[in-house]
């Protein structure tokens, strides 16, 4: 019987549905094709046939294309869609069977096969009375064939998943991911719900490796920026599974549902995705990391929902051909300028009275602000991306700093977790020589404002309390490439500044603000910032120079006064690393790869930055 429920059963009832989809995934993880043939009867009015079609490059501009073509049905017409031996269904001359497909839309020609794969356990029994119901026809298959893209032919090759969906109503909120190369396994996320939410949602999370096996119920959500997370959370392990794709990278599709209301789904199959894993001895002990996986580019997203997501593209229920938004235009007024060569980064810390009482600290403002370096190569400029430093790098880093001590964070850790957190900030930048006595007597100097984001590696940071050079450890947490984005220009204000304007720095991650200040809170003032600067490099600030003035409250790294007197009556800074890695395990508010960070100054303009792999 099971067979039987690969091809179409359809009778004429209404309302009904029918989808047999397949993505198929190139091994060179940076191109896929996506096809989908549907039979849609609504309670009352036209019943249709379409078939879709997208195609994924990401080194193509746009990186997505895609498009659709539909006929009316009758119930007259089920000998033309049932299948023929293999071939299961049939709408003109585009076919989906058992072992592969072959079809066109505008633009966009595909003749695949497929074979082999793996047994697939766990699909809800077809006889239970529910609205949808879902079969797999090959899973993680070796697939192969051709695609043309206009006139251009372009061989596939790669992995393949094929599914047989049917019902009387389609589930409204539905996130999906499938990595069938993550480190030497195949990941796999799927969550439904026959509700506009999860409240009523059914969710699994499987990873079938060579080594091991692994199963869970997670928790779902999908978030601005095309992210889908996982959380596995057990007495004595917890999983944190994760996959996005770029808006740009994803086609969106405006389906109806057979109760005539819209259901926004948007797919990639050019993301890529990220896998942690920490146990622990018993509850309440402190989390330990012990695995990591990542996957750069080969992972399909899909996301539905009823409200369409942020800065995707969606093809309506009517429309034929896919457009990708174009980029909207770039405004350089005329204060905004070019950015100088950059020279010496100096950063200033615990200059936000907020943000000093969040860490518990207490500041005289008579002394001076904490300062440092950043090295030149965490500077980029614009919106982007940023990578998040494996355990490799971090351990070469710490050796670097201090020889031995990342083999013996390395022994400590079967992965190396960099803690990631996030530090909106203003920068200031030296468009010229500064005479930082003649800013004291009032006289504005040549300096221009833009928003930053100091990204950090806290762990790093950590290793550094308690030792004789602690600032050197921050430096090595917030120096490593990409971890200083900065806004695409400079704001600079006619005749310079000889004191800081007003301007409200905010924060977002995923959507969700997390900082929002003035900087009226800064404790410190333009000349003594400028001097604190020039005081640490030991000469006077010239063009390029910049100044990274601190960050507000907000910072994913919260402890609450009970954890802040754990941490400072711990002395071993190993035990502090433990510590940190332990509440790193169970943040929501530290950072993860695929995480989108959103920096915003006023007129010091905007960054915004997605953490990579």
């Amino acid at each position: 019987m099971t067979r039987e429920l690969d091809k179409p059963l359809w009778h004429g009832q209404r309302p009904w549905f029918e989808i047999w989809f397949a993505v198929i995934l190139d091994e060179n993880r940076r191109r896929a094709l996506w096809i989908r043939q549907t039979m849609f009867v609504p309670k009352r009015g036209e019943a249709r046939a379409t078939v879709w079609g997208a195609w994924f490059d990401a080194d193509r501009d746009p990186p997505s294309l895609a498009g659709k073509k539909y006929a009316a049905i009758t119930g007259g017409d089920l000998a033309k869609l049932a299948d023929r031996g293999e071939e299961l269904i049939r709408v003109d001359d585009n076919w989906f069977a058992r072992t592969g497909a072959a079809g066109a839309v505008e633009g966009l020609h595909w003749d695949v096969t497929w074979s082999g794969g793996k047994s697939v356990s766990g699909e809800l029994p077809w006889w239970l009375p529910t609205p949808t119901h879902a079969r797999t026809i090959v899973h993680d298959a070796d697939a192969s064939g051709t695609v043309k893209i206009g006139g251009e032919a372009i061989a596939i090759r790669g992995r393949a998943i094929a599914m047989h969906l049917w019902g009387k109503r389609r589930v409204p909120t539905l996130q999906w991911i499938w990595a069938p190369w993550l480190g030497d396994g195949s990941l796999e996320v799927s969550a439904v719900s026959l509700r506009d939410s999860f409240s009523l949602g059914l969710s699994s999370l499987k990873l079938d490796s060579a080594a091991k096996s692994m199963t869970g119920n997670p928790a779902t959500a999908a978030h601005p920026h095309g992210l889908v997370t996982a959380t596995v959370a057990g007495a004595r392990r917890l999983v944190h599974a994760r996959a996005w794709a770029e808006p740009k990278a994803m086609v969106g599709y405006v389906y109806r549902d057979t109760d005539d209301r819209d259901l926004m789904v948007a797919q990639s199959d050019i993301g890529s995705a990220h896998l942690e894993v920490f146990t622990r001895s018993a509850p309440g002990a402190l989390w330990h990391p012990i695995e990591e996986r990542r996957a750069s580019g080969g992972v399909a997203v899909e996301i539905h929902q009823r409200t369409p997501l942020p800065e995707v593209s969606y093809l309506g229920w009517d429309e034929t051909v896919w457009k990708a938004l174009p980029s909207p235009p770039v405004a350089h007024p005329m204060e905004r300028v070019e950015w100088p060569a950059v020279g010496a980064i100096v950063a200033l810390g615990l200059t936000y009275a907020d943000h000093v009482r969040e860490t518990g600290q207490k500041i005289d403002r008579a002394t001076p602000p904490v300062a440092f370096q950043k090295h030149a190569h965490s500077v980029v400029f614009g919106d982007g991306t940023a990578a998040v430093p494996t355990s490799s790098a971090i351990v070469a880093a710490l050796d670097e700093l201090e020889p031995g001590l990342g083999a013996e964070i390395g022994k400590r850790f079967p992965f190396v977790p960099a803690v990631m957190d996030y530090e909106g900030e203003i920068a200031l930048v030296a468009l010229g020589p500064i005479d930082d006595e003649a800013l004291a007597a009032g006289v504005a100097q040549p300096f221009g404002l833009a928003a930053a984001n100091d990204l950090t590696a806290r762990l790093c940071q950590v290793l550094g309390e308690g030792r004789p050079r602690p600032y050197a450890y921050w430096a090595c947490a917030k120096s490593f490439p990409q971890f200083l984005p900065m806004a695409a220009r400079v704001w600079a204000p006619p005749g310079g500044l000889q004191a800081f304007p007003e301007l409200t720095i905010t924060t977002r991650v995923n959507g969700e603000e997390r900082q929002r200040a003035s900087t009226r809170e800064l404790i410190y003032d333009l000349p003594t910032i400028a001097r604190t600067a020039r005081k640490h490099l030991g000469r006077a600030l010239v063009r390029g120079d910049v100044i990274l003035t601190g960050t507000p409250a907000g910072v994913g790294l919260k402890l609450g006064a009970l954890q802040r007197l754990v941490a400072a009556r711990v002395t071993d800074r190993f035990r502090k690393a433990d510590l940190l890695v332990s509440t790193y395990a169970t943040s929501n508010g530290l950072l993860r790869p695929g995480d989108v960070i959103e920096v915003d100054a006023g007129l010091a303009g905007h960054v915004r930055t997605r953490l990579t792999l």
